[in-house]
């Protein structure tokens, strides 16, 4: 059940970012269409461009900790028995949470606040919305990275996902 909770949550996250690009592409080639065609450049496409990029990279970055595809140093994790394997997994993802909770969670929320009165130029967007998108990753995080843990020590999830390296997989394909 929780295996099933971590992939539809992912899944989740990956249809919200892949409809964010398309929205994306889609408004920047507004915005080269109505700069160098119309010459007249569409004003709120440059903004919107800005907060979506925002929400989908830190959207994106929830994903990467709960798919455990972010960027990190497993030297350590590799050179040690299952046991020793499972700690340091665990205890990265204990750290994961309190840097969320504690920077992103806490702090994002007290940023969001304090800027919703605050107005963006063009499309007079509170500020604080587009701040939101730091707590609702750390959020995410957090209950992907606890899921992560739980499942690891269940045994359910690999400490760290097996890679072969590019010897092994020229052996491998052959």
């Amino acid at each position: 059940m929780l295996q099933s909770l971590k992939y539809g949550v992912e899944r989740l996250l990956l249809v919200i970012i892949s409809i964010t690009l398309c929205c994306m592409v889609i408004l920047m080639l507004w915005q080269v269409f109505t700069r160098y065609i119309l010459a007249t450049p569409a004003l709120f496409t440059e903004e919107t461009l800005r907060f979506t990029m925002i929400w989908m990279a830190l959207l994106g970055s929830a994903y990467c900790f709960g798919s455990r595809k972010h960027l990190s140093l497993d030297l350590l994790i590799y050179m040690g028995p299952i046991w020793w394997r499972k700690g340091l997994a665990m205890l990265n993802g204990i750290i994961s949470i309190a840097f969320a909770s504690f920077t992103m969670l806490i702090g994002g929320w007290g940023a969001s606040m304090s800027a919703m009165g605050q107005l963006s130029p063009i499309m007079q967007v509170p500020m604080g919305l587009i701040y939101l998108a730091v707590p609702v990753a750390a959020g995410l995080i957090i209950l992907l990275q606890a899921l992560n843990i739980v499942l690891i020590g269940l045994g359910q999830l690999a400490p760290v996902e097996e890679q072969l390296t590019p010897v092994e997989e020229v052996r491998e394909t052959v």
